[in-house]
């Protein structure tokens, strides 16, 4: 019994237990907090160097480029983070005739990965090649894209995979039913893509991008049978991180010190910021094949930025596309009001002004100024304006948050 006495002299308090676990707790967290705070700065240093050296072209022998001849299969790639409106950008080409449309395809790749033998940068860039050419000839790629595409979840998601050749019937057809539609094979797929569609468009996230770099966008288009196009869109990272919270991309911790925020928003402006330049940097007969579009301009005028987007690609302006998404920009309902049909991520209408400044009025002040300390480099080359804690200027609506000239919107031609 003498050694258990002994061992109770040794037994802290369990206030003094307490006390201890929290200064280790706090200790932890502020030493995270100064190490993302260095990563910071040299980010900050990232970005000067990047500016010193605007006039220094990344040349094409550095990545091997070929042009494409006059006979390649024409692509338009549309690049975000996520929650940043390319729903709703990919659903302006989806709603083309002339336009073979698949959402998200990189999810094949992640669902697949562990069949293949081969790391996912490399997978990945293989199948878009395919993709990008019409060719559907991997057995485990076209299972995969049968599966996806074909679940009453979304089975709009691709017009194109939902219509003839590839089904009976038209979409608008009341005897349209995607249990109705022939299995696809790697020729009925591909000939319907290269055939019956002038243009293939693709929307994929930076999350799924090897890397998180368009870098491998660009090797994944480099073929003389291929010609891309790529449309990188971006959103006031104010918006953007909060929504991406709430539908748990990341969780949130660390309590009032919201270390996940933090993290988040380190993360996500240095992928954004980082791609900026790489594109900003190409040369000039590539750059010309990049299109910058903010959200905020697409929710601003979206007929005048679907007139923009299908000149950027080559495509006519149809009228019932125009009407289609003056209804889906301006519907009579709130968001909260609206029934949500089929899959809630690729669900795309909602009031384009409101959607602009939802964040302004949803999201605590000090939740904002830890995303303007992280991403102050994206918010000023994109034009939005910080708001340095000003709580007036979060909450008065009237004033835009976004200027129409900012700096990398002059590194590309439109």
């Amino acid at each position: 019994m003498n050694w258990k006495r002994a061992c109770r002299r040794w037994i802290l308090p369990l206030w003094l237990r307490g006390f201890l676990a929290g200064c280790l707790s706090c200790s932890f967290i502020f030493s995270l907090f100064l190490g993302m705070r260095d990563s910071v700065e040299r980010s900050d240093d990232l970005a000067n160097k990047y500016r010193d050296q605007r006039n220094k072209k990344i040349n094409s022998q550095q990545f091997k480029i070929h042009l494409p001849n006059m006979a390649a299969r024409r692509n338009v790639i549309i690049v975000s983070h996520g929650r940043s409106g390319s729903s709703i950008t990919g659903d302006i080409f989806n709603h083309h005739p002339d336009v073979f449309y698949l959402y998200e395809p990189l999810q094949t790749v992640q669902r697949t990965q562990q069949k293949f033998n081969v790391g996912y940068k490399g997978l990945a860039e293989i199948f878009l090649t395919k993709v990008l050419g019409c060719s559907f000839d991997e057995p485990l790629f076209l299972e995969d894209i049968e599966w996806y595409y074909r679940r009453a979840v979304h089975p709009k998601i691709s017009r194109a995979i939902g219509s003839p050749p590839l089904c009976p019937y038209n979409l608008s057809d009341e005897k349209w039913d995607y249990k109705k539609c022939s299995k696809m094979t790697s020729k009925s797929l591909g000939k319907a893509c290269k055939n019956h569609y002038q243009l293939t468009v693709i929307k994929i996230l930076l999350s799924r991008i090897p890397q998180n770099s368009l870098q491998s966008i660009i090797s994944a288009c480099n073929s003389e049978d291929i010609d891309c196009k790529i449309v990188f869109l971006v959103r006031d990272p104010r918006a953007v991180i909060p929504s991406s919270l709430s539908v748990r991309f990341y969780e949130e911790q660390g309590g009032v010190g919201k270390l996940g925020t933090r993290k988040f928003s380190y993360d996500l402006c240095k992928i954004t910021e980082e791609n900026l330049y790489f594109l900003g940097h190409l040369p000039d007969w590539l750059r010309s094949r990049i299109m910058l579009l903010r959200y905020e301009d697409l929710a601003n005028k979206p007929l005048k930025q679907m007139r923009r987007l299908y000149k950027f690609a080559g495509l006519s302006v149809i009228e019932s596309v125009a009407d289609w998404l003056n209804r889906v920009t301006h519907p009579s309902k709130s968001r909260d009001e609206i029934k949500i049909t089929g899959s809630q991520a690729a669900f795309t209408v909602d009031d384009a002004q409101a959607a602009i400044n939802r964040w302004r009025w949803k999201v605590h002040p000090h939740e904002i100024a830890i995303i303007e300390k992280y991403c102050k480099g994206v918010i000023k080359l994109m034009g939005y304006t910080l708001l340095h804690n000003s709580f007036e200027l979060q909450s008065n609506i009237s004033i835009p948050l976004y200027s129409q000239d900012y700096e990398a919107k002059d590194w590309f031609q439109d």
